[in-house]
Formats: structure tokens, C-alpha cells, sequence
């Protein structure tokens, strides 16, 4: 069976975010240096949970995908019971090991 988009897209970030040195908060993206940057510059290295389902929107359906995103997002909120939560607060309050047991819930469900 074929797996949803944005199933697709949260298996992309998990692979992206999984590593902690590849997370970040308090910004969409950063650089080697740990500049803010946009999501989809290719110097970005670190993504935040927003940031890494952005970029994984974008390099599995093009520029045109980003409305998936928001899909996405309640996608990941409502596997996890949290459907009037924002995943860029639980990212920069929570942390990353929640974000990756978040991301890996909905992938399950």
C-alpha cells in the first residue's frame, strides 16, 4: 500500500532530525556555524521540527509542496494526542528526544 504524503514527508524529517546534531531550536534552520537560515539553503545543516518537514517537503515534491507541511504538522499533533499544540513550541520547550518519539509515533500509527 502506498503511504500517504504526509507520511512520506515525516519519515523524510525523521531521517533529517534523528541525529541531535542535526536538531536545532529556536530557529527554522542553521549553518555549520549556527547562523539562522532558510530551510531550504543548501548551507543549512541543523533543522528544527517545522524546518525539517519543510525541507523534506521540498526535496520530495518541489517547491510547490510546502502546503503539505501544515498537513504534516497536524498529522504528527494528532498521532500524539496533541492537536491543539504547536510542534515549533514543543520543539524549542521540549526537546529533541520528544520531537523523534513524536515523529516516530506518527509514522506508526
Amino acid at each position: 500500500m502506498a503511504r500517504s504524503l504526509q507520511h512520506q514527508i515525516v519519515a523524510r524529517a525523521l531521517d533529517i532530525i534523528s541525529d541531535e546534531e542535526r536538531w536545532t531550536c529556536l530557529a527554522v534552520a542553521r549553518t555549520a556555524n549556527g547562523s539562522h537560515c532558510d530551510c531550504r539553503d543548501v548551507a543549512a545543516t541543523r533543522f528544527c521540527a517545522v524546518g525539517a518537514l519543510y525541507r523534506a517537503s521540498d526535496e520530495l515534491f518541489g517547491e510547490e509542496a510546502f502546503k503539505l507541511v501544515f498537513r504534516a504538522e497536524k498529522f504528527i499533533l494528532r498521532a500524539n494526542n496533541r492537536p491543539h499544540d504547536s510542534l515549533p513550541r514543543i520543539n524549542d520547550q521540549e526537546g529533541h528526544a520528544v520531537i523523534v518519539a513524536m515523529f516516530r509515533r506518527a509514522l506508526a500509527s
